[in-house]
């Protein structure tokens, strides 16, 4: 286990080290960036790439956005977005996202909370690593996959309210709760009920030293 551990991290390692390249936004709304995919069925909300623009205090996301006479929905918090927005004191969140792309919120230091809507099924890797303001989340019930450090030094983060009663159906990644410190003891998990036995025999049972139930 210790060893397929290490192995991983060499290669995330090795994929993080590789320089940034700046990502082109296609057009910006209300002060947010957004691109659209190939086929133009949908918006994300996207990184300023070399404009370098942080954001400050709460924004919030529209459900839909204009461009050019056409409508996109807003589906995916893509690359990037908001990483480094050190300002940033809340986000309104659509229930029509559906993904939280890697490096999402990185290093959003100033950002006390979020809710992260029930739509969404998958939350990137250091998605919201050095969120150290945090301090409790609610994942929904329909996540299904958490990338590598998801949540890695938050802190401060001591309640994580987790709505999926299988933890075995959930691709949790690798050292999504991860502390430098490894100290757990003041962090609790808040499960479904009739599900705190099976939290305790996963992998989440790592990070948290008190499974209870909602």
């Amino acid at each position: 286990m210790k060893m397929k551990k290490l192995i991983t991290i060499l290669l995330v390692l090795a994929a993080f080290l590789v320089p940034k390249i700046a990502a082109a936004y296609d057009f910006q709304v209300n002060g947010i960036a957004y691109k659209t995919d190939l086929w133009d069925d949908y918006a994300m909300v996207a990184d300023w790439g070399e404009e370098g623009v942080l954001y400050t205090g709460v924004v919030t996301i529209p459900e839909s956005v204009t461009n050019d006479d056409t409508t996109y929905p807003v589906t995916k918090i893509g690359a990037y977005a908001f990483a480094e927005s050190t300002g940033l004191t809340g986000v309104n969140i659509p229930a029509s996202v559906t993904e939280i792309g890697d490096h999402a919120f990185e290093n959003c230091s100033g950002l006390p909370e979020i809710t992260i809507p029930e739509t969404v099924t998958t939350i990137g890797a250091r998605a919201f690593v050095g969120c150290t303001k945090l301090s409790s989340i609610e994942i929904p019930a329909g996540v299904t996959e958490f990338g590598i450090w998801a949540f890695l030094n938050c802190d401060n983060l001591k309640d994580v309210y987790c709505h999926i009663s299988d933890p075995t159906a959930v691709d949790l990644g690798s050292f999504t709760f991860s502390l430098d410190s490894d100290e757990y003891s003041n962090r609790t998990l808040h499960v479904p009920a009739g599900s705190v036995n099976a939290y305790k025999e996963s992998d989440w049972a790592e990070y948290f030293t008190s499974i209870v139930e909602m």
